[in-house]
């Protein structure tokens, strides 16, 4: 009785394709193009609509974005608007004075004397309360120099 039953389990699960058979594949005729492409002689017909497959705005042919210039490595390749200020090291004299930045994407930070070399700006002066940076152009160009100070500690509402 036993192996009866077991004899029909696998025949019906042979009719129902539970077991499927090896079955070949014929690879498409040669002259045939791959099903999502648009034939040769396809136009588009308006009738007053645009294309949807078309951008409406194009890109201005002939203009090119300038190339990013690669920064160095360290300090000297952190800019002045991504340089976050951590602390600060003050001494009784000025020159030993320390400043520490943080930048985006580095884990440890930076520590800048006066007269250090960020990637568009140096160190002009440190005290307890505040940083001040001169601008210059990127990579050290000349530019007319403008100063920007920035807190060490921010009042709160204050930008960074």
């Amino acid at each position: 009785m036993r192996r009866i039953f077991l004899i029909s389990i696998l025949l019906l699960a042979c009719s129902f394709g539970v077991f499927p058979q090896a079955q070949q594949t014929t690879p498409p005729p040669p002259d045939e193009p791959p099903v999502l492409t648009v034939p040769k002689d396809y136009r588009y017909n308006a009738r007053g609509r645009r294309d949807p497959f078309v951008n409406p705005v194009p890109k201005p042919k002939g203009v090119l974005a300038p190339p990013v210039a690669a920064r160095p490595p360290g300090l000297r390749g952190v800019l002045i608007a991504e340089a976050q200020i951590a602390g600060v090291v003050t001494s009784k004299e000025p020159s030993m004075n320390v400043v520490v930045i943080g930048a985006p994407g580095v884990k440890s930070p930076y520590f800048a004397r006066v007269g250090d070399q960020l990637y568009d700006a140096v160190v002009k002066n440190i005290t307890l309360e505040t940083v001040t940076f001169t601008v210059t152009g990127p990579g050290g160009e000349a530019r007319a120099p403008r100063d920007i100070v920035r807190q060490v500690r921010p009042k709160p509402g204050e930008d960074k």
